[in-house]
């Protein structure tokens, strides 16, 4: 069978490009459910950030009776042009041996994102190759790792994803409150604390900038209770979690929907595509802050003083 070129496959898309808008390659992020009957055999599409223009894409198809992971790649952004920063379009390919396939993906809307893709079976297969399109919806529900599943219906959440339906409960926290106008970072010999009034808030070592950043944090989003689910610390301000990330500000973004638990070397860990979030080594500590992501719509983790030892992390929700 002919094959297509990548020259071929872009051009072919350009029909979608009408009706496209441009968008941030982070607004592809999500898990998209196709519920149209096309022959592309798609039906999820998990997309996650994997850092610049490249992203994580994990695509699930139609197995009768039971759905599989065809696996996952890496995507690359494209841009509208040279010295555009809007990404437009993400390409990825996922090599099945028996067939390649080469996926176009554009955003319409918030919620909806158009596909197409191109299919190149091996010699001997007894199949053409064929091109299909369709359009994807943003769904709450997220696939698991494993490579296949039965998808009950009942289930009130997706193996492993956001919840498909109500809301997550809340999670039992235990919040100590502080006086924000007090924090300060203050030497105690070769070594810096952060501090509000008596309150031990965090301590910085030796460095002294450290330190400062710290206080800055705290005295920037008014943080006035320090509170813990599990092992986690963290804090808030008014019982809720600020927006907008601080200048300089070193934060991993990731998607709440797509956001889940999974089992990695004995240890449990949060994860969003290839993004490791948190690790702990009890699975109930691992929940307890998973139920904090998800009940407050975070996505964002930022760190004070690097992201292996940090001495200040917080939570944003964008």
């Amino acid at each position: 069978m002919a094959r297509l070129t990548w020259a071929a496959a872009a051009l072919a898309a350009l029909a979608l490009a009408a009706s496209s808008a441009p968008a941030a390659v982070e607004d592809f992020s999500g898990n998209w459910e196709n519920s149209g009957h096309d022959p592309s055999g798609i039906t999820h599409v998990l997309i996650s950030p994997a850092g610049g223009t490249t992203v994580s894409v994990r695509v699930f198809g139609d197995c009768h009776p039971i759905e599989c992971n065809w696996g996952q790649v890496d995507g690359k952004g494209y841009t509208t042009g040279p010295k555009s920063e809007a990404v437009d379009t993400i390409v990825a390919v996922i090599n099945a041996g028996f067939a390649r396939r080469q996926m176009i993906f554009r955003k319409l809307s918030p919620d909806r994102m158009a596909f197409e893709v191109f299919t190149d079976y091996e010699d001997g297969v007894g199949k053409n190759d064929f091109a299909a399109s369709g359009t994807l919806e943003r769904t709450s529900w997220a696939g698991p790792l494993g490579q296949n599943w039965e998808r009950p219906g009942a289930l009130a959440t997706g193996w492993g994803g956001g919840a498909r339906s109500g809301t997550s409960p809340a999670p039992k926290e235990a919040c100590e409150p502080f006086d924000p106008r007090e924090v300060k970072a203050v030497a105690a010999g070769a070594a810096w604390k952060i501090t509000a009034g008596n309150r031990l808030l965090a301590e910085a070592g030796g460095d002294e900038q450290t330190a400062l950043r710290a206080q800055d944090v705290l005295r920037h989003y008014r943080f006035d209770r320090q509170c813990r689910v599990g092992r986690a610390v963290y804090w808030k301000r008014a019982d809720a979690f600020p927006r907008g990330r601080m200048g300089g500000a070193d934060c991993l973004l990731f998607n709440t929907v797509t956001t889940h638990l999974s089992p990695v070397a004995r240890h449990w860990t949060i994860v969003d595509g290839v993004q490791w979030i948190a690790s702990f080594e009890g699975e109930s500590d691992a929940e307890a802050l998973l139920a904090l992501i998800r009940y407050h719509h975070l996505d964002a983790e930022c760190f004070v003083g690097g992201r292996q030892n940090p001495v200040l992390t917080y939570w944003l929700a964008f």
